[in-house]
């Protein structure tokens, strides 16, 4: 058992460790770019579609509008993912909501003489950010944690043999 001296020190929630995980990830810590509170709500938003993508060896419950996850992660065997997938999720959320309006903030330029036009950086940019940056780390983690022996044990009735005594072929 632990004991504290003076006041008492009070357990981070998901959320907490969440968001400083995100911010660091969006290279945003110190600079508080984007308010707790919005990073909050993008974490709970990229949580909740989790459930349907990852095969989880708990089952969470996401609820939006309370933005509060049960079973708390933190205390499950499986949070640790849980955790790193919502962060990887909002993170690539949120860069790519900065690229697309950036790329339609930058829009087309053209010229007459001598004709030019110039579509800028962003295509490349975005390319790289979608094969290289938190969305290509999510997409591999997810990948890596449902063929793992944990989500194995969950799609192996996906995986089995089937047989079928009515199959006929043509």
């Amino acid at each position: 058992m632990t004991t504290y001296i003076g006041s008492p020190v009070s357990s981070p929630s998901w959320k907490t460790v969440g968001v400083t995980m995100l911010r660091t990830m969006l290279n945003d810590a110190g600079a508080d770019t984007y308010t707790t509170s919005r990073l909050e709500d993008l974490l709970v938003t990229a949580a909740y579609f989790l459930p349907v993508e990852v095969n989880f060896v708990t089952t969470y419950v996401i609820n939006i509008q309370e933005e509060s996850v049960s079973p708390d992660p933190l205390a499950q065997t499986d949070g640790p993912e849980f955790i790193s997938l919502a962060v990887l999720k909002a993170a690539c959320m949120l860069d790519e909501s900065a690229f697309r309006t950036s790329a339609l903030l930058q829009g087309v330029t053209a010229r007459c003489g001598p004709a030019v036009i110039d579509t800028g950086k962003y295509g490349e940019y975005l390319k790289t950010l979608l094969t290289a940056g938190p969305c290509q780390a999510y997409q591999t983690l997810k990948q890596k944690y449902n063929f793992s022996y944990e989500g194995k044990n969950i799609i192996r009735a996906v995986m089995s043999p089937f047989a079928s005594n009515d199959f006929y072929p043509i």
